[in-house]
């Protein structure tokens, strides 16, 4: 059955229109009588019935019960800003791998400091692309994207942490305690991974981490990039909780 995210899942007649319209019409297309599984991105599902089309819009009554999708822990993926469009790419596979925030951070070393017009561009932009990526890969929800923030900002505002949430980080000089092993025996808390820039983390933001109650892992023996680094803990994550 086709997917798709709507804002209204519990009206019995919606309207659909603009990018959502087409997409159904042109890319899934769609017919008057098909069925479609249709998702809020909170939680609440249920099957619509297409019963009409014009040029701009599509009416779809609905046919089942609304139903209340159960969530599991929570993923966060804090992640300073990479150069270029690379976090797009973080983006879209996150939300494939599960997450359910995605911080966008500005560090000591990050690079990519976007301001003004700019970062509000690269929001919608971002969002696009959550939602695209939650509807290919048939997720029930679509990960929010927070507003551009320090890490010093995003570190007062996740303190204090409260005991069901693991904050990891990975750090290169870390030699020690590995992603696996930490997450081997916290899978059942919420977990936020946070992943820095190019550079890595400077001293003080190590400290500044470990005091809030960060845990510093390793990868491996390789230094990864940022997005290859998020993307390789997602994954222990969703092994972990399978």
């Amino acid at each position: 059955m086709k997917r798709i995210f709507l804002r209204d899942v519990t009206s019995e007649i919606v309207t659909i229109s603009g990018g959502d319209a087409n997409h159904l019409a042109r890319s899934l297309r769609a017919r008057r009588g098909d069925k479609i599984t249709a998702v809020d991105g909170a939680g609440n599902c249920a099957v619509m019935e297409l019963i009409d089309f014009d040029k701009e819009t599509i009416k779809a009554r609905r046919v089942s019960k609304v139903q209340k999708i159960s969530g599991e822990k929570k993923i966060i993926l804090a992640d300073c800003l990479p150069k270029q469009n690379r976090f797009d790419n973080i983006i879209e596979k996150a939300t494939e791998l599960g997450v359910d925030k995605i911080e966008p951070l500005i560090s000591d070393r990050t690079i990519a400091r976007p301001g003004g017009a700019r970062t509000q561009t690269k929001l919608e932009r971002w969002r696009r692309i959550a939602k695209e990526a939650a509807e290919q890969c048939a997720r029930d929800t679509i990960p929010a994207i927070e507003e551009i923030c320090t890490l010093d900002e995003w570190l007062k505002k996740i303190s204090p942490l409260d005991e069901d949430t693991l904050l990891l980080f990975c750090w290169e000089m870390e030699k020690e305690t590995t992603a696996r092993e930490v997450l081997s025996v916290n899978r059942e808390k919420n977990i936020v991974v946070l992943i820095g820039p190019e550079g890595g983390f400077s001293e003080r933001e190590v400290d500044a981490i470990k005091s809030v109650g960060g845990v510093s892992v390793t990868l491996g023996k390789r230094i990864l990039k940022t997005d290859t680094a998020a993307v390789s803990v997602l994954a222990m994550i969703n092994y972990e909780r399978s």
